[in-house]
């Protein structure tokens, strides 16, 4: 397989809801149980987390998990805007996938509230 490109997506024209809180991403640590596991981290050593989202668009919906630096800390069901969205095509054991990245994800809320400031 290729190295790994991410893609842009546009989420401008998306509407996204949290399902729930985000989780600490942790790194996969073969012998050691789940819990034991090291956070994962970018190259900067902030902690990764795990979003999902309900995902919309012209009708359809998805839910989609999104990894993100920090925790968003996010209410469900709250309008959230997905701030430089990237996708990237994995492959493991013969298994193919999209993951979801995004440099922040931020309340729709918080965000109007910065702008009037």
């Amino acid at each position: 397989m290729q190295p790994r490109m991410p893609l842009p997506v546009d989420a401008n024209r998306l509407q996204c809801l949290p399902v729930g809180a985000a989780e600490q991403l942790r790194r996969y640590e073969e012998g050691k149980r789940r819990e034991e596991w090291a956070p994962k981290v970018e190259q900067n050593g902030e902690v990764l987390y795990g979003q999902q989202l309900v995902v919309m668009c012209d009708g359809d919906a998805a839910i989609i998990r999104v990894s993100v630096p920090g925790d968003p800390q996010l209410k469900q069901g709250e309008l959230v805007q997905v701030d430089g969205l990237t996708t990237q095509l994995w492959e493991m054991d013969g298994k193919f996938g999209l993951s979801f990245r995004a440099n922040a994800i931020r309340s729709v809320n918080q965000r109007a509230e910065k702008v009037a400031a």
